[in-house]
């Protein structure tokens, strides 16, 4: 996967800048969609969840906004990512082409997205009265998490997406109860012991405890939690190169 990236980084420099161009062509606001859109929900979350059903928790839209971002980059990058290889069927075969590339993607165009998003957080932090610390320096580890789990994922759901078209709308439904089961609504602590051990094996719970930890708490990560939240993305990775490279040279024949 490396020399892949490495090898092919100009050629996925380049569609990642076609990608975004081409997303936001024709529109009047454009990347400040990106940013508006999860912002909206922000509000509306935030309505619900602290004026209509009192949420204790102070500074609650501070909270949310913490657990959206990472998943705003998992999320969209999974939705778009399933098709890569089927929308890009034009590219697949070429000789000089690994279909792999595609995969990366949107992978990095939604990062893109999420580096937009960061200065915002950082604001809202201070609007909130919180600091920013030390703890801080755990985001890259977090970053490289997510993009270990997110690749995984995208190398199964891509190649199967090949063979079995109603995948991708199979994973939005997915996503969608994903989102209201992870911790971004509610912390930990409020989840009933029983259920507990279901919530933290979604790996991306871990990584989203770990950034309200950061932008929230102003702690470090639970290194306990983050561990197994990278165990596991490992594992989805070398599951997602196996599943790719079992299949990439049908991937023609199917396209």
């Amino acid at each position: 996967m490396v020399d892949t990236l490495y090898r092919s980084r100009w050629l996925i420099q380049a569609l990642v800048v076609r990608d975004l161009v081409l997303r936001y062509r024709g529109t009047i606001v454009g990347f400040f969609w990106t940013l508006l859109n999860p912002l909206l929900f922000v509000g509306i979350y935030t309505l619900v969840f602290s004026v209509y059903l009192r949420n204790p928790m102070p500074h609650f839209s501070l909270f949310l906004l913490t657990g959206m971002i990472p998943w705003q980059w998992f999320s969209m990058s999974i939705s778009m990512g399933t098709s890569s290889i089927v929308d890009g069927r034009a590219y697949v075969g070429k000789s000089v082409f690994r279909p792999a590339v595609l995969i990366f993607v949107p992978i990095f165009s939604n990062f893109i997205n999420y580096l937009l998003f960061m200065p915002l957080l950082v604001v809202v932090v201070a609007l909130s009265h919180g600091t920013l610390g030390w703890p801080l320096l755990a985001l890259p580890l977090l970053i490289v998490t997510q993009f270990i789990l997110t690749t995984g994922l995208l190398f199964i759901a891509a190649t199967f997406n090949v063979f079995f078209r109603d995948l991708q709308q199979l994973l939005a439904t997915i996503l969608t109860m994903l989102f209201f089961l992870s911790p971004i609504f509610f912390t930990l602590q409020q989840i009933p012991a029983r259920f507990r051990g279901l919530t933290l094996a979604n790996p991306m719970a871990g990584i989203v405890v770990g950034y309200q930890n950061l932008f929230y708490y102003n702690t470090w990560p639970d290194m306990r939690l983050l561990g197994l939240s990278l165990a596991i993305a490992v594992a989805v990775l070398w599951l997602g190169l196996s599943v790719f490279r079992r299949y990439e040279d049908a991937l023609p024949d199917y396209l």
